[in-house]
């Protein structure tokens, strides 16, 4: 009897984990598509601003100066200057690699979403065509399409920023759909000089939420899918994607900040499928850069405006939007905000430089670690808003798809290798 009531109490024990997690996965996969909207439209006002115009703005991030340090006021004080800010004040006009709209509202993002916009469309769409598995090329074929979308030809100039905001990306797209005419088409290998950029940093944290808690399958299935990326970003963004898929799992309830983070980190540098670690005669870019991480901070002695320069010293001589800046810039200030997740993000747009690009990648951690209610509801609110009203794009239609594309993936392989 004993052992009758013993395995009773196991099948409702399980019964309730299997239960729970469908509604658990949807809150954390919403807390990522939130994180990531709202990271891009709060550095998104001031990305690539000088700090003097900058702090000329209402409301600026903080200067840091010599001799202030982080400490638990600091901490507080950094969250509470979490801010969304309008862009007419330093970017009134539509841009095509940023906003897309005259004097932008409060919540408006730049291409680092549209790269996700594109990206979960592309999954709606193979939902409903049930074509399985798709590849990179499938992926690649969908910026085509959707810059010849609905959303793009019923919004005033969205043709003519569409085509200067993918302009180099379409003749890669070309040439991988097999047109070989030089001037229309070249390598992959080319894009953007060849330089491992964050393009995949802005494109593919989405992916993770397919495959949450499944690090490896998170992992082969964006580097699969990431066409537009060169060199070790390649490994960059799989290994980000692998960490996201494990934030998404972990119950923020549980641990402390410290433990979620560490889970974090220690999953991205053990998750690698493909050796990049047993490689002769060189270092696995994503341990490199995690190890800068710790210098960085261990010099900085808990002074941003330290860090801040070692920063500039460091990158001084690259592209911001290399792939090792954003990887760089937000966990060195996770680190030295104590593992504060809004600390940390607000932190990540006062060095300066590309601060959309790195805020929406923090955010998609932050969000996929601790969920939507970690952002105030006016934040959601505002992103969703903009979303919608720039973009006819729903974020929740895109916790459906997603929802729906995990639910496949039980069954069948859906993403493989371009052959």
């Amino acid at each position: 009897m004993r052992i009758i009531l013993t395995l009773f109490s196991l099948v409702l024990f399980s019964n309730s984990l299997f239960a729970q997690p469908t509604e658990f996965l949807k809150s954390k996969t919403e807390g990522l598509l939130i994180g990531t909207l709202f990271g891009d439209a709060l550095g998104g006002p001031i990305e690539f601003q000088g700090h003097p115009e900058i702090q000329a703005t209402p409301n600026p991030p903080k200067l840091w100066k010599a001799g202030e340090f982080i400490n638990d006021a600091e901490l507080k004080a950094a969250t509470n200057r979490i801010y969304l800010r309008e862009y007419k004040h330093l970017r009134p006009v539509p841009e095509p690699y940023a906003h897309w709209s005259v004097n932008a509202m409060p919540g408006t993002v730049t291409d680092d979403s549209r790269h996700k916009i594109i990206l979960l469309n592309f999954f709606k769409s193979s939902i409903s065509i049930n074509k399985w598995p798709q590849t990179e090329t499938d992926l690649a074929r969908s910026y085509l399409q959707w810059s010849k979308s609905n959303t793009i030809k019923t919004h005033s100039g969205y043709d003519t920023l569409v085509n200067q905001w993918l302009g180099e990306s379409y003749k890669s797209i070309q040439w991988i759909l097999g047109n070989r005419k030089i001037g229309e088409a070249y390598p992959p290998e080319r894009l953007w000089n060849a330089l491992p950029t964050c393009y995949g940093q802005m494109a593919l944290p989405p992916v993770a939420a397919i495959y949450p808690g499944q690090a490896e399958k998170a992992y082969k299935a964006a580097y699969s899918l990431a066409w537009f990326e060169n060199g070790f970003a390649k490994d960059m963004i799989a290994a980000i994607v692998a960490g996201l898929a494990k934030g998404l799992s972990l119950d923020p309830k549980q641990h402390t900040d410290e433990q979620l983070w560490i889970d974090v980190i220690n999953t991205m540098k053990n998750t690698d499928p493909y050796q990049y670690n047993q490689v002769p005669w060189s270092e696995r870019a994503v341990n490199r850069w995690f190890r800068l991480v710790d210098e960085l901070v261990d010099a900085s002695q808990g002074s941003p405006q330290k860090l801040f320069e070692l920063m500039d010293v460091e990158f001084k001589n690259t592209v911001k939007w290399e792939a090792q800046v954003p990887f760089v810039v937000i966990f060195s200030c996770v680190k030295i905000c104590k593992y504060n997740p809004l600390a940390a993000l607000q932190l990540s747009i006062e060095w300066g430089w590309d601060h959309d690009s790195y805020a929406q990648l923090l955010g998609a951690f932050v969000g996929a670690t601790y969920g939507p209610e970690i952002f105030k509801p006016e934040w959601k609110l505002a992103v969703e808003n903009q979303l919608m009203k720039d973009y006819n794009e729903s974020v929740a239609d895109w916790i459906s798809t997603l929802t729906s594309l995990r639910e496949v993936g039980k069954k069948r392989e859906l993403f493989i290798p371009k052959k």
